[in-house]
């Protein structure tokens, strides 16, 4: 779930100059924002009828005996939606999901993936809602930060909205102050300097990315970074990047 939006997917398809920051404020437009509940990123149908009551609190009841505490049912179907959104079973992962909250609504794993599922859906709106809910709870959370931050990069993708952009990477310098040594912070902050075409900055904070985890960054960014900058260690060009 680390790249449940995978950087180098958010920028496969327009790593040119036209995306750069410069010329985004130029051509802005800025949507309207939705005006969220939590019942609208919390997608569990509540009971309709005495039946329907009676049946889930039956349901409820089961798991409770079953797992002995209803935070210990609340944290099996989490672990379980996140099992199946790896899978890409988002159906399975949101119903899983459902479950957990009925079992525990202060669970806060269950809203930070939620998080996580809207923002594969690129419903970066209802992503950021739900993910700030679960920060409340937890605000020095570095993987929390960093969802939110990738919520934002997707957003800025989707509507290059600069401000996104800027929130993006005061967030992610936030999370890198709590977890410095964590690939996929400094990745992100990678993309988010190129895009701020500080390109010096993307490359230190990609070579950091790979040193914690070689596998981390997609061909298609360091392409795209080596059109703007040769790489200042030497180690990639356009011959060794294809």
């Amino acid at each position: 779930m680390r790249n449940w939006i995978a950087a180098a997917g958010i920028l496969c398809i327009g790593l040119s100059g036209c995306n750069t920051l410069e010329n985004i404020v130029e051509n802005m437009q800025v949507p309207e924002k939705p005006v969220l509940t939590l019942a609208d990123v919390v997608p569990v149908m509540q009971p309709r009828t005495p039946a329907e009551k009676a049946k889930q609190d039956q349901l409820l009841q089961e798991d409770t005996t079953r797992f002995k505490s209803r935070k210990l049912a609340s944290e099996y179907y989490v672990t379980q939606a996140r099992r199946t959104f790896e899978e890409q079973k988002t159906d399975s992962a949101q119903w899983l999901l459902g479950r957990a909250w009925l079992m525990d609504s202060t669970n806060n794993d269950v809203y930070q993936a939620y998080g996580r599922i809207y923002g594969e859906q690129k419903q970066y709106d209802k992503a950021l809602f739900i993910l700030y809910h679960a920060l409340e709870a937890d605000p020095q959370n570095p993987q929390l930060l960093t969802d939110i931050a990738t919520s934002y990069l997707g957003r800025f993708y989707a509507t290059s909205n600069p401000d996104d952009l800027r929130q993006s990477r005061k967030l992610l310098e936030q999370a890198l102050v709590l977890s410095p040594d964590e690939a996929d912070i400094n990745y992100k902050l990678a993309i988010n300097s190129y895009y701020m075409q500080e390109y010096g900055k993307a490359w230190d904070y990609l070579h950091k990315s790979l040193r914690q985890d070689k596998e981390i960054a997609g061909k298609s960014f360091i392409s795209a970074l080596l059109e703007k900058q040769q790489d200042p260690m030497g180690i990639y060009n356009n011959a060794n990047v294809q």
